[in-house]
């Protein structure tokens, strides 16, 4: 709380409620008498309720309009009535005085309130209106609420002079009731009240039938009361009818609240200019912990002399102390600084203790949990007059995350780095590999080959087809949008069958020449097809054959079984190894986690067998596995994932057999081996090596469809297209041909007609003279 204690006992013998709340309206501090008043307890309100809590909606609404509004002008607001709406949700009626609390820079602090009870009020005044109605003079009822209520109760006739007045009424004043009737009643008003007191009973009777307003009122023994006035006029009779409540001792308690924040405010701001140099620092432990928790910035006070810390609310948070345990000793603090961070802080506090020196550090602290954080510190020695260190002040930042952002930064940067040369390396992968199924298809279509060759150079173009599966990777890598369309409908049989033939020397020449022998043995029933990437399938299936022979060192057997299942469509791969511990069960398809060494563990890793097999939507498991018993790994893809061949529907071939083409290529080999290609499919082919040669070409010729690289020199794919389009319109059809990954967006945006990849096959050359 930012109030003296010292006041607790005047708020806790208020006459009235009092309560205490922040500028949000929040309920801080109350006295006893106001749970009385509401019939709620201190643990249901203290921090929990606002004051509009108490208050209906129409109410809500005037407070928040003209009660707060009023409070903030004036700083104070008396004698305003509400309904408060008690535990049980009956109302209570009560008078509010409250009065805003600020700090020496005008900053409102909090607002005090102070609650009266006003229902007995409430009911005499009800009384006194039914026994007015009943009678047009005073009636029995009417007479006794005048001696019987604990209220002054004060009859005037429109001449303003007192006809009756009640026992009470006198008792207040001191004076009789033969000096009080047929006096003037401003007579008993204070001097400096009576003409405001004059003119606001003016509109009684004409304009309002009632009216309150207090005033002074005159005692006998010269002194005077503080009076509230109800009063009520007649138009039947004339009569005006006053109710008169005695506040003095109301008004004396809030002018001693009023007195007692006023010597608070002094104190403080005697207390301030005392401790001048340590003031910023004060107010941010005291006034800034929301500003520090967001900034996860805490500050601190060591005293050498004492060895005491004073620290704000956000160092308990980030050192992990308990806050109601008060500030931890200097040898708790160093016992959660990581040892290899221990010499920097221990040298660095010491010499700002014995030399003065201010130092700004980062280390690193370990809390029970054993959660590791890295702090920066700051810190700057305040010095007497002698230039003796009398004390360290500083901040400590949380700078955890900073760190982790930064990290994450970096190797954000690396992979981005790695991505852009993998998109490269796959460019030129791509240009090579469409060399050699160039020349491929090319032989192939010689006709003195043996059917054994052909299956040698089919043999051979699988290979090529599954490296560029691969390369696919790399460009999807450096590429986060890149869309994969090399997944085709494949058969999982004829994919193991390739793998086991393709990874033969591992399990047949390299294990033969140690004198061991492993047997691979097949079960693989008839299967529906899935659709899958074929290169990176035979990727994974090919790490999965080599850690099974690596796990039988001395020989064993490799069983293969497919089938369909519950799960779907699986593969088993079951060998007769070393088998795994529980360990390696559990870490063996985490990242860069091998039991091999360096010299084994160079290949994918089954880390990567597991995203490949996950990303087209399958599952991979130990189902088995046992130190010298052999291990059983166990490949799935749900049912609802398999995918036959789509149909195809077959496109009329255009009327024209033979079109004119242009092949853009930098490199010289793509272009001879591609216009090779062109003419031996009946069609007129020229090639150039630039794109400005192109367009030279262009001019001087006729050509039908121009297939142009993406990467080359001086002018690149892209620009050689735009120009084209610009000069030709759509006369020219356009097909990139590019070991890059072309989007649908470019593709639409510059007009090109179709894309095809590298490597292509005669094949899909074919197709786009098919189709174009």
């Amino acid at each position: 709380m930012n109030y003296n204690l010292d006041y607790k006992e005047l708020y806790n013998n208020f006459p009235s409620g009092y309560l205490c709340s922040l500028p949000n309206g929040t309920i801080i501090d109350c006295n006893k008498k106001f749970l009385d008043l509401i019939n709620y307890t201190r643990e249901e309100i203290i921090g929990k309720k606002k004051f509009t809590d108490f208050l209906s909606l129409g109410e809500k609404i005037y407070f928040e309009n003209i009660y707060f509004v009023a409070l903030k002008l004036n700083g104070t607001v008396e004698e305003v009535t509400f309904n408060f709406i008690k535990k049980d949700d009956t109302k209570l009626p009560v008078l509010v005085n409250s009065v805003e609390v600020k700090d020496k820079e005008g900053l409102h602090l909090f607002t005090q309130s102070a609650i009266f009870n006003i229902s007995q009020r409430k009911k005499y005044e009800q009384e006194l209106l039914v026994a007015k109605r009943k009678a047009n003079d005073l009636s029995t009822d009417l007479e006794r609420i005048f001696n019987l209520s604990g209220y002054m109760v004060g009859i005037s006739s429109p001449d303003g002079t007192f006809q009756k007045v009640s026992p009470a009424f006198t008792e207040t004043l001191g004076f009789s009731e033969k000096e009080l009737l047929s006096k003037p009643f401003v007579d008993f008003v204070h001097p400096d009240d009576k003409e405001a007191t004059i003119k606001q009973l003016e509109p009684l009777s004409r304009v309002v039938p009632i009216i309150r307003f207090r005033n002074r009122s005159i005692c006998k023994d010269g002194s005077f009361k503080w009076l509230e006035w109800t009063a009520r006029s007649f138009v039947n009779d004339g009569d005006i009818y006053a109710i008169a409540v005695d506040i003095t001792e109301k008004k004396q308690k809030t002018e001693e609240l009023i007195i007692a924040n006023k010597n608070l405010s002094d104190q403080n701001k005697e207390k301030a200019k005392r401790t001048e140099e340590l003031t910023i620092i004060n107010r941010d432990l005291v006034n800034q912990n929301e500003a520090q928790k967001l900034a996860q910035i805490g500050s601190w006070l060591f005293n050498p002399s004492s060895q005491k810390n004073e620290w704000s609310d956000e160092m308990f948070h980030i050192w992990g102390f308990d806050l109601k345990k008060g500030a931890p000793e200097s040898e708790s603090i160093a016992n959660r600084i990581h040892t290899d961070d221990f010499e920097l802080y221990d040298s660095s506090v010491s010499k700002a203790i014995k030399l003065g020196s201010p130092y700004n550090i980062e280390f690193r602290i370990v809390l029970p949990n054993n959660e590791h954080k890295t702090i920066r510190a700051i810190c700057q020695p305040i010095f007497d007059d002698n230039g003796k260190v009398v004390s360290l002040s500083g901040t400590n930042q949380d700078m955890t995350t900073h760190k982790l952002f930064e990290a994450a930064q970096v190797k954000h940067q690396r992979i981005q780095a790695m991505g852009e040369m993998a998109a490269s390396i796959a460019h030129d992968f791509n240009n090579s590999l469409q060399e050699m199924t160039g020349n491929l298809e090319i032989i192939k279509l010689q006709n003195d080959l043996s059917d054994k060759a052909i299956d040698r150079l089919n043999n051979i173009g699988s290979i090529i087809r599954d490296v560029a599966g691969r390369v696919t990777s790399l460009q999807k890598f450096g590429d986060p949008e890149y869309d994969d369309k090399n997944q085709k409908s494949i058969d999982f049989n004829t994919s193991i069958r390739d793998s086991l033939n393709e990874s033969r020397p591992l399990w047949r020449g390299e294990v033969e020449r140690k004198g061991f022998s492993i047997n691979i043995i097949t079960e693989l029933e008839e299967l529906p097809k899935i659709s899958c990437n074929s290169g990176e399938l035979k990727s994974a299936l090919h790490n999965i054959i080599k850690n099974s022979v690596e796990a039988m060192p001395e020989g064993g057997d490799l069983i293969i079984k497919t089938g369909i299942n519950t799960k779907g469509i699986f593969a088993t791969f079951n060998d007769t190894g070393i088998g795994m511990d529980e360990e390696t069960k559990l870490k063996i398809f985490e990242p860069f986690y091998s039991t091999k060494g360096l010299e084994l563990g160079r290949g994918l890793g089954m880390s990567g067998v597991y995203n490949i097999i996950r990303k087209h939507k399958g599952d991979i498991a130990v189902n088995f596995s046992e130190l010298g018993k052999g291990t059983i790994i166990e490949i799935t893809f749900p049912i609802n994932q398999i995918i036959e061949d789509p149909i195809v529907i077959k496109t009329k071939q255009k009327s024209k057999e033979s079109f004119t083409a242009l092949w853009v290529d930098d490199d010289t080999m793509i272009t001879e081996s591609a216009s090779m290609l062109v003419e031996m499919m009946g069609h007129k082919c020229d090639s150039v090596n630039s794109a400005r040669a192109a367009l030279e070409y262009l001019n001087k010729n006729n050509c039908e469809i121009v297939f142009t690289d993406i990467g080359m020199p001086e002018m690149n794919g892209y620009e050689l297209v735009a120009a084209i389009k610009n000069k030709f319109g759509d006369k020219i059809k356009i097909i990139v041909v590019s070991g890059w990954h072309v989007d649908d967006i470019t593709k639409e945006e510059l007009g090109i007609d179709f894309v095809l990849n590298k490597p292509f096959t005669m094949e899909e050359l074919q197709k786009i003279f098919q189709v174009v």
